[in-house]
């Protein structure tokens, strides 16, 4: 599973908050978190903190509002629990949740701190159910916890309101098994085949060696990744009129005696329903509509 593995944090952007303490941006977890804010007007403020690759201690990866670069108790309280805990201010105007997140294959990877504004009346159950259905949609987005570090965008001027980035969203819905689904191909006018959509961010990534090995030769790459919990079929990628485009990684969950083989007959199905909709390569960098 070397293809979803941490690639490092380099190019990182920190930002002064009004506490004075940097909290990261230009990280992938800021991102989640810029579409929390758009999707959800009635969330004030929002934070993710998660223990960076190679580190001891969970950080604010990314936060909407002024905080501490440090996580607090109640943070990691939250995390070790496993269960959401709501805190309603002295002044009764502010209700913070704070849930367990999780990745793509349920394993935890920090806290997601939630502030909604609050008023007697409210009805603060709605404001939890609220909270989980956001936390539940950060979940099918994350690979593990040091993809919350990846830079974002991944490359300069990579392109993410593209086609095939709604193709990818609207097929980890469709398909409720696949953890991880990652389109290839090469933009138009480009040299290099690139990460084109996928539900993990790291978009513009460049292929490597296994990634072109797979778009040139058509033979499949297929792994177990290390901790044994996931399988992905690579596939050589068709556009609906049987033209070799790019490629597609399908990754769903694993346990030890599971049929490899049915598992790659499904993803192959998978790819196929998704050539039917791509036109041709440059269709998948267009904007979406």
């Amino acid at each position: 599973m070397g293809r979803w593995g941490f690639m490092g944090c380099v190019g990182l952007a920190w930002s002064a908050t009004g506490l004075g303490a940097p909290v990261a941006s230009g990280t992938y977890a800021a991102r989640l978190l810029d579409e929390v804010m758009r999707a959800n007007p009635q969330v004030v403020v929002a934070a993710i903190i998660a223990t960076p690759p190679r580190g001891t201690a969970p950080v604010v990866v990314a936060a909407t509002g002024p905080a501490s670069a440090q996580a607090d108790p109640a943070d990691v309280a939250a995390n070790r629990a496993g269960a959401p805990a709501a805190v309603l201010n002295a002044a009764g105007d502010r209700l913070e949740i704070r849930l367990p997140l999780r990745d793509v294959s349920n394993d935890s990877v920090g806290t997601l701190r939630l502030t909604y504004l609050h008023h007697a009346g409210l009805d603060r159950g709605a404001l939890e159910h609220s909270a989980e259905g956001i936390r539940d949609r950060l979940h099918r987005r994350i690979s593990h916890a040091a993809n919350l570090f990846d830079p974002y965008p991944y490359e300069p001027d990579a392109p993410s309101n593209t086609y095939a980035q709604k193709l990818v969203e609207e097929f980890i819905e469709r398909y409720p098994e696949v953890e991880i689904l990652a389109i290839h191909a090469t933009p138009p006018d480009s040299d290099y085949n690139i990460i084109a959509g996928s539900n993990i961010g790291r978009l513009g990534k460049k292929a490597d060696n296994d990634d072109m090995r797979c778009v040139f030769t058509g033979k499949p790459n297929l792994e177990v990744n290390s901790r044994g919990n996931r399988f992905e079929s690579e596939l050589q990628l068709h556009d609906r009129a049987g033209r070799v485009i790019g490629a597609v990684g399908i990754v769903v969950a694993y346990k030890k005696g599971d049929d490899k083989e049915a598992l790659h007959a499904r993803a192959e199905k998978i790819k196929a329903e998704l050539e039917k909709r791509i036109p041709d390569a440059a269709s998948l960098f267009r904007p979406a509509a």
